[in-house]
């Protein structure tokens, strides 16, 4: 779901995939919390043009906690205008809701990178 409305610059449906107070790693150590300070990293896949596929790899799941090891490839546009790959190995943390949705409540993009 978040690669469809990342094509499509849906930047408030990828911010309803997260919980409210979803934790975001950033690859420099920072932590982000929140829909806030998630919307510019998310605005900002948008804005680099980001055409991305994803495969879950092995999920792991304990009552209404899961654990998704995903990879992500595909292509954005760098400052120069050119096309370049991107590929990540991310470590995904989602809650069911009481409607029995998923939300993503720690994203780690390159945890598996590390």
């Amino acid at each position: 779901m978040f690669t469809k409305l990342l094509h499509t610059g849906d930047i408030d449906g990828m911010l309803g995939l997260y919980a409210a107070d979803a934790c975001f790693a950033r690859p420099n150590g920072d932590v982000l919390i929140g829909h806030e300070q998630l919307r510019p990293i998310l605005t900002s896949l948008v804005k680099e043009d980001r055409r991305m596929e994803s495969e879950v790899i092995q999920a792991v799941v304990s009552d209404d906690i899961a654990i998704l090891y995903t990879d992500f490839r595909g292509t954005r546009v760098d400052t120069a205008g050119e096309r370049v790959d991107v590929r990540d190995r991310a470590i995904e943390v989602l809650r069911r809701q009481s409607d029995g949705s998923w939300k993503l409540i720690i994203g780690d993009p390159k945890g598996r990178q590390r």
